[in-house]
């Protein structure tokens, strides 16, 4: 099984890439990749329609059909998905439909505050499904800054949450 883990940020000392990097370490058959390292415009049915689908896109969507099952950690920003993931998420949209179609998810969510980026998490939970993805799992990790140390949990209680979790997509 295949298995490729990203952040919804675009932050370059994201604590989403962080928790993802470090979950999908977790994993056998695990890549970690970046959805900065794409260029996409933002999604218009402008940019689309004199356009058509930008080259950065498809070779995006061809890099994730690759994965049996994704571990996606999303930021919060202002109590929503950031722009950014939801940009990424309207182009490969566009140019496929049902892109996450037969694929399993693993979603996570980390922030300094107490809720973890719930409302981000949440939201995710609903939306992917639209897309054909099948989220098996779901976990928020609040307080990142005292969980997280030196690239890893060293939360025992959250840790041993996190390894059950990520047996839904072994």
């Amino acid at each position: 099984m295949k298995i490729i883990a990203f952040a919804g940020s675009n932050s370059q000392h994201s604590i989403n890439h962080q928790l993802v990097s470090f979950a999908s370490s977790l994993m056998e058959s695990s890549e970690t990749i970046r959805l900065n390292d794409y260029t996409l415009p933002m999604y218009s049915i402008d940019v689309e329609q004199n356009e058509g689908i930008p080259n950065e896109v498809k070779r995006l969507a061809k890099d994730l059909a690759i994965a049996d099952a994704y571990i996606i950690s999303v930021s919060e920003h202002n109590g929503n998905v950031s722009a950014f993931f939801k940009n990424c998420l309207d182009w490969l949209s566009r140019h496929d439909r049902d892109f996450l179609k037969g694929k399993k998810i693993i979603l996570l969510s980390t922030s300094p505050g107490g809720k973890g980026g719930l409302n981000a998490l949440q939201t995710s939970v609903k939306m992917l499904p639209y897309f054909g993805g099948e989220v098996v799992g779901e976990m928020s990790i609040g307080s990142f800054n005292v969980v997280f140390r030196e690239q890893k949990i060293i939360d025992e209680v959250v840790l041993s949450e996190l390894k059950a979790l990520l047996k839904g997509i072994a």
